[in-house]
């Protein structure tokens, strides 16, 4: 897992040889502070889109620096599932490079239970030797490379050059002085001969900070912007009785220098579907309007209220959920196929849930329960969780941003009235103006913990009191008051503070 991750650049300036990125003459790998993706040599729309980034830096005893990369979950060979924790990534556990030197060190851990060699892996890279030159490559196996061409590449604003090195098993690397390495073995299996595994090339180029992770790009939305989820029960419960609507609206949006903050409302209507084996009767349900906040980590993605988010593909952390044995963990990136609408895009974010097995402490399986299913973000969307679970399946249906609209909003149009529309429906205000009295009569009993406040026009609060449990009739005194504007509030737990104007 990552550690110390913001401290990682500090340390890295420190670090003799390197430079900013763009400005650096040197070439190398990867590069910190920076987001990269990997796709197989030949994508299908099936094809999952790896990302990783550098995890820790420090310098051995003997000076060379190390870069380690993010750890993750790794399938079994042979099959999606299990999963076991692995110390490498996708092309090797870490990189290393001595300074003064143009030599770049690709290493893997030995993990012969993940399909991997009995010893560790060195696969050593010069990218700026002379064109046509041999080196010993690996010693396990004993590989040797060649750098078969140096070209510049035309593409892009800032001038760059690709090399291209071949190993004696007919593996190919092709590194980029700019953009790291853009083509290289998986979790750097390096047969001495035989089949060879297929290469994963760059998917895209590297993108700093976060990246496509970053919350700013997955919730695109300001104040005013709506969002949409149709709700039935998970598809793992034996009967599909309900169906529903929820929609949020965002009240605020507030960004700092590490953090993005979102207030919302929220509303439910869910209906009996009467399917066969339902219980009855015909019932449609309307939650009370409630407020929600959503804070996110700029420097991490990490977020209180969407924990899977922060993690890469791959990538897991404990799960906080009081379940012995479960992490979370990124998935790959997920090209879409399918018709094109504006609730589909070509790229999807999931995030699963897994278990640790009976059988193998080391082993995690997604388990068979909701739970583990997790939630997807479409990051090209940018309005947030297009797929969820919390009691039920959500999923996005609808999306208002600004001026653009999407979905089906007759679905929602009953649920989040405007605030006036709300106190209307909840209560009446008589007489109005009123010379010594009025009254506030509910249209539904008081729950626990309301409180009644009568403050005047410039916001001064000028009495308030609680309101007991059941209470429907809410008697307000103003004889003793001046004459004027004044606004009645009433305050009920997990809901929006209804407002009424009084003339005295």
């Amino acid at each position: 897992m990552r550690h110390g991750y913001l401290l990682l650049l500090l340390l890295l300036s420190q670090l003799g040889g390197f430079r900013a990125y763009g400005q650096a003459p040197t070439w190398r790998p990867f590069r910190p502070g920076f987001v990269y993706s990997f796709a197989a040599s030949d994508p299908t729309p099936s094809t999952a889109v790896h990302t990783l980034r550098v995890d820790s830096a420090y310098v051995t005893p003997a000076g060379d620096s190390v870069y380690a990369f993010n750890r993750l979950l790794r399938p079994v060979p042979g099959s999606t599932y299990p999963l076991r924790k692995s110390r490498n990534n996708l092309l090797g556990a870490r990189l290393r490079w001595h300074p003064g030197t143009a030599d770049y060190y690709l290493e893997a851990d030995a993990e012969p239970a993940l399909g991997g060699p009995a010893a560790p892996v060195a696969l050593l890279l010069r990218p700026r030797a002379a064109v046509g030159s041999t080196w010993a490559a690996s010693t396990q196996p004993a590989l040797t490379a060649t750098l078969t061409s140096r070209v510049a590449d035309p593409a892009g604003a800032t001038p760059d050059s690709v090399a291209t090195i071949t190993l004696s098993n007919g593996q190919v690397l092709r590194l980029s002085r700019l953009h790291g390495l853009l083509q290289g073995p998986p979790w750097l299996a390096l047969p001495a001969s035989g089949p060879l595994p297929p290469a994963w090339q760059q998917y895209g180029p590297p993108q700093p900070g976060l990246g496509p992770y970053d919350p700013r790009v997955l919730f695109a939305l300001s104040a005013g912007d709506e969002v949409g989820y149709e709700l039935s029960p998970p598809v793992f419960a034996a009967l599909q009785c309900q169906h529903g609507y929820r929609l949020r609206r965002i009240l605020s949006r507030q960004q700092t220098t590490d953090s993005l903050i979102f207030t919302h409302s929220e509303q439910d209507r869910v209906t009996n579907t009467l399917a066969p084996s339902c219980i009855g009767p015909l019932v449609t349900t309307l939650s009370p309007v409630k407020q929600g906040r959503w804070a996110f980590s700029l420097r991490t993605g990490a977020s209180p209220q969407w924990p899977f988010l922060g993690l890469l593909a791959g990538e897991y952390r404990p799960d906080t959920a009081p379940t012995s044995g479960t992490l979370l963990m990124g998935r790959g990136y997920a090209l879409q196929t399918g018709p094109s609408s504006c609730l589909a895009e070509p790229e999807m974010l999931p995030f699963l849930k897994v278990y640790a097995s009976n059988a193998d402490a080391s082993q995690y399986l997604p388990g068979l329960d909701f739970l583990a299913v997790g939630q997807t973000f479409g990051p090209t969307l940018g309005v947030g969780p297009t797929y969820f679970i919390d009691y039920y399946e959500n999923v996005l249906a609808y999306y208002r941003r600004g001026a653009v609209s999407c979905g089906q909003p007759a679905d929602y149009a009953s649920l989040l009235p405007t605030r006036a529309a709300l106190a209307a429906a909840a209560a009446t205000l008589a007489p109005n103006p009123a010379a010594e009295a009025a009254i506030l009569t509910l249209a539904a009993p008081a729950p626990a913990g309301t409180t009644l406040t009568l403050t005047d026009a410039l916001g001064r609060r000028v009495w308030s009191v609680p309101v007991s449990a059941g209470q429907t009739a809410l008697p307000l005194p103003v004889a003793t008051i001046p004459a004027g504007l004044y606004l009645v509030q009433l305050f009920i737990p997990n809901m929006l503070p209804l407002t009424w104007k009084l003339d005295h």
